[in-house]
Parts: C-alpha cells; structure tokens; sequence
C-alpha cells in the first residue's frame, strides 16, 4: 500500500465486481493510479474464506416475522469468496429485458457472450467456442457424474424435462449438466476461484479495512474524492466506481446526498441530487431445501461416498445437475392477476415470456445446511441424506434498503417483502412441488425412503395441500443470498452504469440490476464488471440504444 491519497480511480468496494473493474483499469493503462478500498479483510488465502458476513432483514410478514439471515462477502472478493461457486447464464430473454429497462442493447445476451467469454478458462475444451472462453482468470469444473446421476436424468426425462445443451447459449431450461467455478490442480484437489484470487492486482493499491462513509462532491456535483470512516480522505482524478453490494452501495449514496428526498432528509443529509431509485427496487432469490433419506446407505450414493468415491467427487461440491424450470403463462397468469400488476392481463408482463425460468430445482448429495435444532437426526457425512434445493429465481416483491442513521457504522434496513404477493408464493409452492414428485418418481424414488421433515413437522409429499406447503414456506423459506436492485440500471444509472445527475460516479455490482435473473447471478455479474471496465475505459464496443 502507498502512502498517496491521490489516485486517478477510486474502487469503493473489493468485492467480485470492483475487483475485475480495478484489475482491468490498471491492466488497460498500466501508468493508471487505482485504488481499491475495502470494508473487510484481505483473506484470499484464509482456510476460513468461506466464513460470510451476516445481514438479517427486518421481520417478514408473511415468512412467520422471522428475521431471514443473508450472508455476503465482507472481504477481499466479496461474495464471490463466500458463496457455493455456480457457474451459470440466465436466459436471452432475461437479458433483453435488462437492455430494454437500461435502454440500451448492450445487455442483451449476445452483446455479454464476449463478456462472458472473456471471464471464463472452460472446463471442456471441445465445447463451442462461440459461446465459451478458454483463456480467462475463472476455471471452471464440470462433466463430473456422481452415483445417482443417471437416476437423476432418467427421472427428469420420465418427467418431461428436456435435457438441456443450451444452457450456456441462452436458454436454460429443461436439466443441465452443473459448471462450478473451481480449478482442478489435480486428479483429487481443487481451489475456488474468486475474483481477488484471480484477477491481477498487482498494479492496484489495495486498502483492506478501509470502509468509506461517503463519496466527496465539488459544486458542480462531480465526485472528487471519498472520506473514510477514519476521517481520511482520499481523491480520484477520474472517477469513482461504487462496488460495495446489494445492501451498502445504496447506503453509501445515500449517506453522500444521493437518493430519495425523504430518506435523506429523514436523518438530515444533505442532497447532492434527488434520486428516488436509491435503495428501492430490492428483490432476492428465495429457497426451501428439504431432505430425503436414501434407502440403502451401503450404496454409497451420499458424500462420503462410501465405496463409491472417485477422484473427480472431490473437485468443488457434490453437484452434478440442476433443473430449471418455465411455468406456462396460463399456469401464472391468475396469480398475476390477483396481485394487479401491469401486463398481467394482456400477455406483456415479464414473468409471461418465453424462456424465463421461474424456478429451479438443485440436487445436492449432502445434507447441506440440516442444522441441528431442526434435523438433530441427520449426519452432515453419514450418507444417509440428499438434499434437494427448491429455488424460486424470479420475484415479484420489491422490497427497499434503508438508512438506519446518518451513521456509516450502522447497517442499512434491509426489508425484501419475502413471499408478499400471491405470484411469488405460487412460484415457490410449485417448486417444490416439483422436489417432491421427482422424488416420488422411478427411478430415483426406488432409492428414496422419504422426506425427513423439521422435528414437529410432518413429512410433504406431492399429495400435501397448498396450505400444508405454504405453513412450511412462511417458517423455512430462506434466501440463497443473491439480493439485487438497488441500484439499477435505467433508474438510478444510464446505460454506462453512470449515476444520473451527478457527474464522476459509477456503480458496478449487482444491485444494478432492474429485473431479476433466472440463474445464479455471479457469472453475470463478472461480466458486467468486464463491460463496466470497458466502458470506463473508452474500450467498448458500440451498439445500439433501445427506443
């Protein structure tokens, strides 16, 4: 770390996406002065990497006034250092409703592939190179087939799943073979890949226990500097890109001036510009995970694998499959409906178009997260459970993120709205319907004894009743800590990720996406940190606004 408080661009927050940016920026012009300034710990090389922060939410309503738990990345990598390491794209169409809310075609899924490309060293290297890098930071695993695997694609086909090939080309529906972002360093070991571990820094001043209570504005309302929870400042000749997450980019332009009139004033901070899009438009991927007990232990179809194990099961997590999942605009449209929402009616609103997957449903050959106080009877490593992931991707709720206090040290109020609206109850309730006929079908039902449900609660089969589905909803349903919105595009940003009505001051994570994405967001949020980078840089490629 130098000693300099002048630099030509200042990164507020290390996290997966201002790392890329800060690594390409020094990259692109090597005689550029970057400087990245991070909350938490460089902890890149920690055994304990995987340990996230905690944010918990207020009470939810309609989720039993549980404060649901939200990890993130509160270090060096951010999330990408903390989370399970999916490597995945959403679909074409999710993208193109991107572009049409950011008004401009540069997020549409063919203008990312090379952003996407870019990020990428792809496990298979017989796969298309139109649509796959060979050359990126991000390694990649995949092809590995556990035990159960055929079982898993027998059944999806009895079911009617497509079996998919299109999953990184834009349409990720029907059972896809799972892509995790780990390198494989031998026949039996493996390391995550997470962006400060991959991406050069070398070039960049990295401050680490560094968190910034606010951007620094001249009269002419350009970002000129950030001052430092400590009281030091430090200043940008260029720019300064915001890169702190969901939760606290919105928090530090509100505490700079920028956001809605009412908050700001609220806690007496002066506005620097009215943005009523600050802190709004929050919405988070929302999951349920059960529990089966296998019927024959000895088979080793569970980690640890017992007489099963092979060398390539130890490369990244015991996945090998996920299904995503489209319901049919008839299926969704009372719900729509019911919550009054523009489009419902006549066919436009988003959720009721081709391709979109509203959910997704994750095998795992572990009973991952069974704590004790509610499944005492499940051995994390015992073989005995699979675990099956039931993921509602596309929300509705919006929830907000909001300024506790006019104090930096505090957190912001975070409230989601989970499960608030009749068409997000009735994606996750189909859900898990989904988890529970596959289970109940040959053949991997001839291996599945049955649900082992929370102690004081009975077993769901695809017989239960919406309402016995929905009581275990509101009292198990938690997020997979994918928060997003906050800051979005077309809102609060214009089309190059620059915050309207300020001049010096962009914002580049993934709360700058306006819609929601049927997919683990991380890949895309790489890639929109590549084309942010780019964009900076004066290196992107032109293309087209949307009228």
């Amino acid at each position: 770390m130098s000693s300099s408080s002048d630099f030509d661009y200042i990164i507020v927050g290390g996290g997966t996406a201002g790392v890329v940016v800060a690594s390409r920026l020094s990259q692109y012009d090597p005689e550029t002065k970057v400087a990245i300034l991070e909350h938490g710990p460089n902890a890149i090389d920690d055994p304990r990497v995987l340990n996230p922060f905690h944010y918990s939410t207020v009470p939810q309503p309609d989720c039993n006034d549980r404060k649901i738990w939200n990890p993130a990345g509160r270090m060096l990598s951010g999330s990408s250092g903390v989370n399970i390491a999916v490597w995945m794209r959403a679909s074409s169409t999710d993208y193109a409703l991107i572009a049409k809310r950011a008004g401009h075609e540069r997020f549409k899924f063919e203008n990312l592939l090379p952003f996407f490309k870019r990020t990428e060293t792809y496990w298979d290297k017989t796969a298309d190179a139109n649509y796959h890098g060979f050359e990126g930071p991000i390694h990649t695993v995949g092809g590995v087939k556990f035990p159960l695997a055929e079982y898993v694609q027998t059944t999806a086909s009895t079911l009617g799943h497509p079996i998919g090939d299109k999953a990184m080309q834009g349409d990720p529906t029907g059972l896809s073979e799972l892509v995790q972002a780990w390198k494989a360093t031998s026949a039996t070991t493996s390391t995550r890949q997470h962006s400060a571990k991959v991406y050069d820094l070398s070039r960049v001043d990295v401050r680490c226990q560094s968190p910034v209570a606010r951007v620094l504005f001249n009269g002419d309302k350009v970002a000129t500097g950030v001052e430092l929870v400590s009281g030091e400042s430090l200043y940008a000749r260029k720019e300064i890109i915001v890169s702190c997450g969901t939760q606290k980019t919105p928090q530090v332009l509100m505490l700079s001036g920028i956001g809605p009139y009412s908050e700001l004033s609220k806690h007496g901070i002066e506005q620097i510009t009215n943005s009523p899009g600050v802190g709004q438009n929050l919405f988070d991927h929302l999951s349920v995970g059960q529990y089966f007990k296998l019927k024959n232990p000895g088979k080793g179809f569970a980690l640890p694998f017992e007489g099963t194990m092979k060398p390539e099961y130890r490369l990244g997590t015991p996945l090998d499959y996920n299904m995503s999942s489209n319901i049919p605009p008839s299926a969704l449209k009372p719900s729509l409906i019911a919550d009054k929402v523009l489009g419902a009616h006549d066919g436009t609103h988003p959720h009721l178009q081709s391709k979109r997957c509203h959910f997704m449903n994750l095998p795992l050959y572990l009973p991952i997260l069974a704590v004790p106080e509610h499944f005492p009877d499940i051995e994390p490593l015992g073989g005995k459970h699979m675990a099956f992931t039931s993921l509602h991707l596309l929300p509705i709720a919006r929830g907000t993120v909001t300024l506790c206090s006019a104090n930096p040290n505090d957190e912001p109020v975070i409230d989601p709205k989970f499960l608030s609206t009749a068409t997000d109850r009735f994606i996750l309730r189909t859900a898990i319907r989904h988890t529970l006929l596959f289970t109940e079908t040959s053949p991997l039902a001839d291996e599945i004894e049955g649900e082992t449900p929370p102690v004081g609660w009975r077993a769901l089969t695809s017989k239960s009743t919406d309402e016995e589905i929905e009581d275990r909803m509101r009292q198990f349903t938690g997020t997979i800590a994918h928060p997003m919105g906050t800051c979005a595009l077309g809102t609060v940003l214009d089309s190059e990720f620059r915050v309207k009505g300020v001049q010096g001051l962009r914002v580049c994570d993934a709360s700058v996406l306006p819609e929601p994405i049927g997919a683990m967001p991380s890949q895309t949020v790489y890639a929109l940190a590549e084309l942010c980078a780019d964009l900076i840089a004066g290196r992107a490629l032109e293309t087209v606004e949307v009228e």
